[in-house]
Parts: C-alpha cells; structure tokens; sequence
C-alpha cells in the first residue's frame, strides 16, 4: 500500500485518473460527480496550546481571544479551513495567521516552538501530546467537519479497498459500499 498525502482536489484526481483507489478528504470530494462518496465521520477542530499560555486558564476560549494571537493552522485548502476562515469573517475579524501547513504534527512544532496557537484536527491530538502542550475544544467556534471516503464511481475495488474503508470508518462496510457503488450513494448518512 501507498499513501499520498494531497490536496483535496488533487485526492480527487488521483482516485479519478486511477492513481489511487480510494481517496479521502474533507473538504471538497462531494464536488465530483465522477466520484462516490460516502461520509466517514465526524471531527472537530482543538486548539493547541504551550501549557504556560495564558488561554490554557480559558475553559471556552472566543473568536476575540484569539483575533489578538498568532495563529498556526493548515493550508486554506486543508483540512476544515475554510470554516475557520468563516468563522472570523462572520465576525468582521481578521485572524493573524503566522503559518500555513498541510501536517498537524509541523503544526504541533512550531506551537512547541512559540511561533502561536495551533489550529488541528481532534483527531491528531487523540494519542496525547507532548507534556508542554495542551489542547482546548474548538468546535463550538468552528462547528464540525465531514471526512469523506471517495471511489471512482464504476470503478472494481478490491478486496484491501473495502478493508481500508472499513477500519477507517465504523460506520462503512462492504454491502454499504457496494450499494452506493450500484447508485444508491444518497441512502447512506452519519
């Protein structure tokens, strides 16, 4: 197995110039008809913190607490930005973004390192982190996010494609997917 990490609409050619089989992303998959795609699951941004900054105290931490603070997060084109980037302009503010990555761990170091907060994904931070880091919630600011699982639509998956999909997702499994595949994709949500 390969894995490719890509922008979403490069994930999403990928899977339709059959590069890859089975392509995932947040943002944007749903946009090709060419493809089928079926949601995954649900996700929400956190905030990584150095323990010593004063936000850490902040249970609820606001859109104005952070519009004075450098900001460390993904590439627009990454992992749920846009609905940060929403998040601010409904509120007129302009956040001080510092640095734009595409990996969470990149994110994580320069958080270590004092350059701001970090803006991730929930799910990176599950394993736990380094002692000197914390995380706060940040979903009641940016709402939640859907990862999708993309196929070309009449493509022959094989049987690893059904396996892969099902140890990301416990909510896909193979009759599910292959339903979808036959055209009946809108029969399935989170």
């Amino acid at each position: 197995m390969s894995l490719h990490q890509a922008k979403p609409d490069e994930v999403a050619r990928m899977v339709l110039d059959e590069v890859a089989e089975i392509g995932m992303a947040t943002e944007s998959l749903a946009d090709y008809p060419e493809l089928v795609t079926l949601p995954s699951y649900e996700w929400q941004h956190v905030f990584v913190l150095p323990t010593t900054h004063p936000l850490v105290k902040k249970e609820r931490i606001d859109l104005e607490d952070l519009s004075h603070e450098s900001l460390i997060t993904y590439h627009p084109s990454f992992t749920g930005r846009s609905r940060i980037d929403q998040a601010f302009a409904l509120r007129k503010l302009q956040p001080r973004v510092v640095l734009e990555a595409m990996d969470s761990d990149i994110i994580k170091t320069y958080v270590r390192l004092g350059m701001g907060i970090g803006i991730v994904a929930e799910m990176t931070t599950r394993e736990g982190l380094p002692p000197d880091l914390a995380t706060r919630p940040a979903g009641h600011l940016f709402g939640h996010s859907v990862a999708r699982i993309a196929f070309k639509r009449g493509a022959w998956l094989r049987h690893f494609v059904y396996r892969l999909a099902e140890l990301v997702s416990d909510r896909l499994n193979r009759p599910l997917i292959e339903r979808a595949m036959s055209g009946h994709a809108e029969d399935y949500g989170l």
